[in-house]
């Protein structure tokens, strides 16, 4: 502004100056046309060349302005209807968080039709179409919006969710893969791909969707460690069934890298080994996952593969195996049940001494039951042990901390819920009071059973 004012300024100061020097050195400007002399002064003259200049500028300015005029006049509609669409495509949004049907595709079409872009009404087209219950049409929009150039992720979305909600797991799978290819970081389009995988089993797809998923860090990596050895286990089971167990082994080895504590790989890998006569190599795999995570069926395994009669050399196996994490509580439960079987009753008692005080359990309890009918033949005090093992605490399952399932086996996906990766060797809580019961029960009567036929033999040789 101050700029301007200073340049008017020196103008009329130009201006001034010229007038004051044409009135101290008149002159007469004549011209002379088919025998006409004019004499004008050279002030006027002057005057008059600039009236000319500013006529001739004012008309060029019009002529100029009425050959854009049609063009001005056409982008002043253009943007008026632009206006108009966008606030119809403002308000046809809020109807449908509003949930107004109505509203919503009667603003659509609105905008559809003032708006010369397509593409940024297909979006509220579908959603309408949808909130009034029409699918087809909503599908029309979304297969649209899926060949549209910078709209094909929303199409496929919307097409995707359509086909999850009525439970086409081939076309859902088909439409992830395809908007991932897109755009591979979308945090949850990659958990939609890694669950539509594993629905289908197919764990070597999943665990490459998983694998990128950790690389762009949509995963955090211990977690996706953990994963990514679930389903090595997984597709090593599938190996193993089509016979290549030397392939099963390889993945169960890559599993266990991935999460060294992860017992149904080492059991699994520990099966195969000595299938493929690797007895040592075996049993050294279970010793050393004991050291990590202590697990009754290592140790079952554990015996199974020494083939060792002598219950007293059972007992040497077990405080072997119990030796790489002594104080664990599974390690006091093989010693004392080792022990039971060798009738080694003191030292049986001093371990389930300890997991009394430490971790009584609905085992512990049987245990106790086990010695104090075998060593002293008491029925009614092994009742009594007996009786308290129903009502203790359940005994560690593989549940599922998504819906709480107790199952006697693990697998990467839970039976019930479909979880990923929710199984863990755990006690059951009060909310699986139920599941847990039905197993407390069944134990409970091999127990019984386990008590009654020493007692009968015992009847029978008197």
């Amino acid at each position: 502004m101050f700029g301007r004012i200073v340049k008017y300024i020196v103008l009329l100061l130009v201006f001034v100056a010229i007038g004051v020097w044409f009135a101290e050195n008149p002159g007469i400007v004549a011209v002379e046309w088919q025998g006409l002399i004019v004499e004008v002064p050279i002030g006027l003259a002057l005057i008059a060349g600039l009236v000319v200049v500013a006529i001739c500028a004012f008309l060029y300015r019009m002529w100029v302005f009425l050959r854009k005029s049609p063009q001005t006049f056409g982008h002043f509609r253009s943007e008026r209807r632009n206006h108009k669409g966008y606030d119809a495509l403002t308000k046809g949004m809020v109807a449908v968080a509003a949930g107004e049907t109505t509203e919503a595709r009667k603003h659509a079409k609105k905008a559809h039709d003032l708006l010369d872009d397509p593409s940024l009404t297909m979006l509220l087209s579908a959603q309408a179409a949808q909130l009034d219950g029409d699918e087809q049409a909503a599908t029309r929009f979304f297969e649209d919006m899926s060949k549209t150039k910078g709209m094909e992720f929303l199409g496929l979305r919307g097409l995707l969710n359509q086909a999850s909600a009525r439970g086409d797991m081939d076309e859902a799978l088909e439409l992830a893969q395809q908007a991932y290819r897109l755009k591979p970081k979308t945090q949850w389009l990659a958990q939609s791909l890694l669950e539509l995988q594993l629905k289908k089993g197919q764990w070597a797809e999943a665990e490459a969707t998983l694998s990128s998923s950790i690389k762009h860090k949509l995963v955090d990596a211990k977690e996706g460690a953990r994963q990514k050895a679930a389903l090595m286990v997984e597709r090593a089971g599938l190996a193993s069934a089509e016979g290549l167990n030397d392939q099963a082994i390889k993945l169960l080895g890559q599993a266990l890298k991935q999460d060294g504590g992860l017992v149904p790989a080492a059991l699994e890998q520990a099966k195969l080994l000595g299938k493929a006569n690797k007895r040592r190599k075996a049993i050294s795999l279970i010793e050393e996952v004991w050291r990590k995570n202590p697990h009754p069926d290592l140790y079952a395994l554990y015996q199974e593969m020494q083939s060792e009669p002598d219950a007293l050399k059972r007992v040497n196996l077990a405080e072997k195996l119990a030796g790489q994490n002594r104080k664990h509580i599974e390690s006091r439960i093989i010693i004392a049940r080792a022990a039971l079987e060798a009738q080694l009753w003191g030292e049986a008692r001093d371990e389930l001494k300890v997991l009394l005080v430490e971790a009584p359990s609905s085992r512990v309890f049987a245990l106790m039951a086990e010695l104090v009918e075998t060593e002293n033949n008491d029925l009614s005090g092994a009742r009594e042990w007996l009786r308290k093992a129903t009502q203790a605490q359940a005994d560690p399952a593989w549940v599922c901390h998504t819906c709480g399932d107790v199952s006697a086996d693990w697998s990467a996906v839970c039976p019930k819920c479909h979880g990923f990766d929710t199984k863990a060797w755990q006690t059951p809580s009060q909310a699986n009071v139920e599941t847990a019961g039905a197993l407390e029960e069944e134990k409970s009567t091999i127990v019984e059973a386990e008590l009654v036929e020493p007692a009968a033999k015992s009847t029978a040789a008197q």
